[in-house]
């Protein structure tokens, strides 16, 4: 029995982190007034080893999703917007917005993130 609350307290003393994806900045307020003071936000992209994510429903629209879809199927901006029958240009203000709600600079990191949420 004292090997099982050894265990426990074990874990309990590990750190979790959980990454919170909200749209907009009433939302990110509110879970700044709702989470207790030992929880910190941290402004910088989120880390793809996070023990939990929590997304907002509808963080990302439905054609950000088919973007994000076609850009891990075909690879690059150009086929893309060849496939959706896109001006390249609009994808990469799509594209823009995406990296925004993510939080991330670049492709390869919203579609990695994108997967690892469920959104694609």
């Amino acid at each position: 029995m004292k090997r099982k609350r050894h265990k426990t307290r074990r874990i309990a003393e590990q750190q979790l982190t959980v990454v919170i994806f909200c749209r907009s900045p009433l939302g990110a307020a509110l879970i700044k007034q709702v989470l207790p003071p030992e929880f910190f936000i941290v402004k910088e992209p989120p880390s793809l080893d996070a023990d939990s994510f929590i997304v907002e429903e509808g963080l990302l629209t439905p054609l950000e999703r088919k973007i994000l879809s076609a850009l891990v199927e075909l690879g690059t901006i150009k086929a893309v917007a060849e496939h959706l029958h896109y001006n390249p240009t609009t994808i990469k203000r799509y594209l823009c917005s995406i990296y925004r709600k993510l939080r991330v600079k670049t492709a390869p990191q919203a579609t990695a993130l994108a997967v690892r949420l469920g959104l694609i």
